[in-house]
């Protein structure tokens, strides 16, 4: 039998995350192996979902490789701070005109110090460990779900440093994400939200 490429999968939302992000790579990974690909996943090991759902994970190969590595949240501070309802915490932006001083100070906070997300301080601790581990189980693939678009940045790094060819899934858009829009962005965090995506589909080898 021919031997199975593999795939690394960059993705935040994983089981038992529940919701519309975490399907599409659950379902990749449950069929891959029928068209030769074993998918190794990469993932949060103490992630701050809004949803949870604990029948995803049973559509998985038993048998699936799951690294999972500790990821720090400005979200589960910030959260409790602001008192941020379910909904905030999903994406959706409270555009209410009457919000308090301190919701509002936590939304520039989050807007303009967080780009392009709050899963920013995953990314070189993550490319870090993942380039020591491919160089010792090397992969053939590299694909990177967003958002959170942090995931992407990640798998820059690595194809900058291994070489190895990359695909970048946009679940959603980047720049022009609906609650993005809602955002109190400065001038300068919108270019460089810009930037940053360009970086993105200039080097990512597919889309």
């Amino acid at each position: 039998m021919k031997p199975k490429k593999k795939v690394l999968i960059i993705t935040y939302y994983w089981p038992p995350s529940g919701g519309s992000g975490v399907q599409r790579w659950v379902k990749f990974a449950k069929y891959l192996r029928d068209f030769g690909w074993e998918p190794v996943i990469y993932t949060a090991k103490n992630p701050d979902y809004p949803l949870l759902d604990a029948d995803m994970g049973k559509e998985l190969p038993e048998d699936l490789q799951v690294i999972r590595r500790s990821i720090w949240e400005p979200y589960k501070f910030a959260n409790w701070f602001a008192k941020q309802k379910k909904e905030d915490r999903m994406g959706f932006v409270d555009t209410s005109e009457n919000k308090s001083f301190l919701k509002r100070l936590v939304l520039w906070i989050r807007a303009n110090c967080f780009i392009p997300d709050a899963r920013m301080f995953w990314i070189r601790p993550s490319a870090r460990f993942l380039i020591k581990y491919l160089k010792q189980n090397p992969v053939d693939a590299i694909v990177s779900t967003g958002p959170p678009h942090s995931m992407h940045l990640i798998a820059k790094r690595i194809q900058k440093k291994l070489g190895i060819p990359w695909l970048a899934d946009f679940r959603d858009p980047w720049k022009s994400m609906f609650y993005l829009q809602q955002f109190p962005l400065s001038k300068a965090s919108k270019r460089k939200h810009q930037k940053l995506e360009k970086s993105v589909l200039d080097q990512a080898d597919a889309i």
